[in-house]
């Protein structure tokens, strides 16, 4: 490492979510307020989610919003296609779906 190299770190204790949904395999990361400094994408309701297998597949999304949920929009973002390889955008909006009502029990759970 050079001497005019900056480097910027921030350690969380962070509750990584593994989820299999109808097929689907995703990794969750909570993308915490106190890391805004690293990400727009950052606070509650924010998730780094990755797609198990396909190292180019990960997006941080709002799973409060009920816009992240549109096929079209997941397609674009994880660069979904339908030639069979992968997820199609609706199995990936519909385990979404699934995840963001397993985190609201969660939530539920804790109030």
């Amino acid at each position: 490492m050079s001497a005019t190299t900056r480097i910027e770190k921030y350690v969380a204790h962070l509750g990584v979510r593994f989820y299999r949904v109808a097929g689907v395999e995703l990794v969750l990361v909570p993308l915490v307020a106190e890391a805004a400094a690293f990400t727009r994408s950052a606070g509650d309701g924010f998730f780094l989610v990755a797609l198990i297998g396909d190292p180019n597949a990960a997006y941080p999304l709002d799973l409060s919003s009920a816009a992240t949920y549109e096929p079209e929009y997941l397609a674009k973002k994880f660069r979904l296609d339908r030639r069979g390889f992968g997820y199609t955008p609706e199995e990936l909006a519909a385990a979404l779906a699934e995840v963001a009502a397993d985190l609201r029990s969660e939530e539920a759970m804790d109030a």
